[in-house]
């Protein structure tokens, strides 16, 4: 029988794993072909982030320290996926400027199911 650790360490590995093929199969059709490592690199350092993100989207705990990280770390995917966006056209690198996009969408992603979390909360209260 695995361990909740084992099972955990398999998810992530799972979801990284998806995550990765996925933006390393859009990017070619886009026309900025990159290999798994590259995607890796860029990509998997804000993976985590965007996770931690959504389980503070997602609680049900009104915990106001919870609600000030959630809102900074809102704050500091939308910097990342900017700033990301902007490197990209500056020094003319397809793959960043995919990256910032793929950012971009995760927030956007993010903020619906907190917005659809909130309004659904609202309807049965």
């Amino acid at each position: 029988m695995k361990s909740d650790m084992e099972r955990n360490d398999t998810k992530t590995r799972l979801i990284n794993e998806i995550t990765t093929t996925g933006l390393q199969s859009a990017a070619k059709k886009l026309g900025a072909p990159a290999s798994k490592r590259q995607i890796r690199k860029g990509v998997s350092k804000n993976i985590s982030l965007i996770d931690e993100l959504l389980r503070l989207a997602l609680i049900k705990n009104k915990d106001a320290s919870k609600q000030v990280q959630r809102n900074i770390e809102f704050v500091g995917l939308g910097v990342i996926a900017a700033h990301t966006f902007y490197k990209g056209f500056k020094k003319k690198k397809p793959l960043w400027i995919y990256e910032g996009i793929f950012l971009t969408a995760a927030l956007g992603g993010v903020l619906l199911a907190t917005q659809l979390k909130a309004v659904k909360n609202k309807i049965y209260q």
